[in-house]
C-alpha cells in the first residue's frame, strides 16, 4: 500500500496552508490562533478522507486474471504471452506486471493500462524469448490498483504459477532436414541389399521374370492357379544410437548457443531422419553428472520423446570420458546398430577415443562427429600481416595437423568421420547417414 498522486498533492497543499498561521502571527497576531485551528481542522478532515479511501480500497476484491502462453517454448524464439484481466468496467489506470523468467528483460513490463469504462475484460500481450533450454517458471501476475478517490495504490498478486518446458529450436533442424531430403531426391534413394543380414517377409505377388524359383510359394500358386512368389525386404528394425558428449568442453559458447546445443541439434536432425526412414533411434548422454539413457523410439512422433528427454540437460563440469561411455553402452545394448559419437574432439583424446571406437566396432557401425570451431576454420583463410598473426596461424596449423592425424587413426580403426563447423554439422551428419542407408551399411 503506497500513497497515490492525489494524496501527495493534498498533503503538499495542506503543508503550504500551514504557512498562513505563521504569517498571521507575525502580521496579525489576533488571527493566528483561528488560522491555526482552521489549518488543524483541515488536516483532520484530510486524514479522515484518506482513511476512508484506504478502507474502501482494502475492501475491494482482487480482480481475476489469467495468463495464456504456449504449452512449450523454443530456445531463442520469441513467443507471445497474453494476460487477460477482469476489470469490472471501471475507468481507472492500472499498473500491470508479470513475474516472467528473468532471462528476458525486453518484455516491456511493467506497463500502465488505461481502462475503458464499460469494458469488463482487457487483454495485454508481451513477447518473451527464452535464452536457454530447460524448464522456466512464471510466477504471479501483479497489479497496482488505485483507491476510489485515487489517494492510494494497492499491490495485488494473482496466483498464476506455471512451469513451461523450453525445447531446442526445431526450425533450423527442419531446414537442414529439408536440405537432406532434397539431396536424397536428387541422387535417388535406392538401398543396396545388406550382406550378412536377415530379410523379412513383405508380401505375396505374381511371378515376374527374374524372380528366383526358390521364392515361389507353391501353396499360394495352387490356390490361385498362377505362379505366386514371396517378396522379401530388408529388416526395418534397424537402430541408430546417438552418444552425445555432455562434458565441460561442450559448454563453450559458439554463435549464441553452446557447443552442446549445436551437438544436440545435430543429434535431433539425425534422429528425425532415421525415424522418417523407419529406423529406431535411441540416445545416451555421457560425461554428465548422471548418464542419461533414452530407449530407442520409432515413428515420426518419437522425436517428441527425444525432445522431452534432453530439453533440460546442460553440460556438466566434468571431463569427457569416451571409453567409459563405450563400456556403458556396450553393456546395455548388444544388437547391431549405427552408433554416432558427437563431441568436440581434441588431440589429447586419441587413446581414449580410439579405445571407445574399437570396443564399439566389435558389434556396431561407428561414426564420429567432430565439431570444429568457426574461428579455427576462418583463421586458415586469414592473411598474415604481423608476427601475432603468424604465431596464431602456426599454432592453429599444428593443432589442425594433430586433429587430422587423429581423424586418420579413427578411420583406420573403422569409424566413419564427419568433421564440420556447428553451422553445417547437422546437415553433414544427415547426409552421411543417408549415404550409409543407401549403401546398405546399416
Amino acid at each position: 500500500m503506497i500513497p497515490g498522486g492525489r494524496l501527495i498533492q493534498a498533503l503538499l497543499a495542506w503543508a503550504v496552508l500551514g504557512v498562513a498561521p505563521l504569517l498571521a502571527r507575525a502580521w496579525m497576531p489576533g488571527l493566528a490562533m483561528p488560522a491555526l485551528l482552521v489549518w488543524a481542522l483541515l488536516g483532520v478532515l484530510l486524514a479522515l478522507w484518506a482513511l476512508d479511501d484506504l478502507r474502501r480500497l482494502r475492501q475491494r476484491p482482487t480482480p481475476a486474471a489469467e495468463r495464456r502462453l504456449p504449452a512449450a517454448l523454443s530456445v531463442g524464439v520469441a513467443q507471445t504471452v497474453t494476460l487477460i484481466l477482469e476489470t469490472g468496467g471501471v475507468a481507472e489506470r492500472w499498473l500491470v506486471a508479470d513475474h516472467h523468467p528473468a532471462d528476458d528483460i525486453h518484455t516491456g513490463l511493467p506497463r500502465t493500462l488505461t481502462l475503458v469504462p464499460g469494458h469488463q475484460r482487457v487483454e495485454i500481450s508481451y513477447p518473451y524469448r527464452p535464452s536457454r533450454r530447460g524448464t522456466v517458471r512464471f510466477g504471479p501476475i501483479e497489479l497496482w490498483l488505485p483507491s476510489p478517490r485515487g489517494l492510494w495504490r494497492a499491490r495485488r498478486r494473482i496466483d498464476a504459477d506455471r512451469a513451461v518446458p523450453v525445447y531446442p529450436d526445431f526450425s533450423p533442424i527442419a531446414r537442414a532436414a529439408l536440405a537432406v531430403d532434397r539431396s536424397r531426391s536428387r541422387f535417388g534413394n535406392r538401398v543396396q541389399p545388406r550382406q550378412g543380414e536377415g530379410l523379412e517377409f513383405h508380401e505375396l505377388r505374381d511371378y515376374q521374370p527374374g524372380d528366383s524359383p526358390r521364392r515361389i510359394d507353391w501353396k499360394a500358386t495352387a490356390r490361385r492357379r498362377r505362379l505366386i512368389t514371396r517378396h522379401y525386404q530388408d529388416e526395418q528394425n534397424q537402430t541408430v544410437w546417438v552418444l552425445l558428449d555432455g562434458g565441460r568442453r561442450m559448454a563453450l559458447p559458439i554463435g549464441g548457443l553452446t557447443a552442446f546445443d549445436h551437438g544436440l541439434n545435430a543429434a535431433l536432425l539425425l534422429a528425425w531422419s532415421a525415424l522418417r526412414q523407419g529406423d529406431r533411434t535411441g540416445a545416451l548422454l555421457f560425461s554428465g553428472d548422471q548418464p542419461r539413457w533414452l530407449d530407442p523410439v520409432h515413428g515420426q512422433q518419437g522425436i517428441q520423446s527425444l525432445l522431452r528427454g534432453f530439453h533440460d540437460v546442460q553440460p556438466a563440469d566434468r571431463a569427457s570420458d569416451f571409453s567409459q561411455a563405450a563400456r556403458h553402452f556396450h553393456g546395455r545394448w548388444s544388437r547391431r546398430a549405427l552408433v554416432v559419437i558427437i563431441s568436440r574432439v581434441q588431440p589429447e583424446d586419441a587413446d581414449d577415443l580410439l579405445t571407445a571406437v574399437r570396443l564399439l566396432g566389435r558389434r556396431h557401425l561407428v561414426m564420429v562427429a567432430d565439431m570444429e570451431l568457426p574461428e579455427q576454420a576462418a583463421l586458415r583463410q586469414r592473411p598474415v600481416t604481423d608476427l601475432d598473426d603468424a604465431l596464431r596461424v602456426a599454432a592453429d596449423a599444428r593443432e589442425h595437423e594433430q586433429r587430422r592425424d587423429l581423424h586418420l587413426r579413427l578411420r583406420h580403426a573403422g569409424a566413419h568421420l564427419v568433421a564440420a563447423t556447428p553451422a553445417t554439422l547437422a546437415e553433414r551428419l544427415g547426409h552421411t547417414y543417408q549415404q550409409l542407408k543407401r549403401a546398405g551399411r546399416l
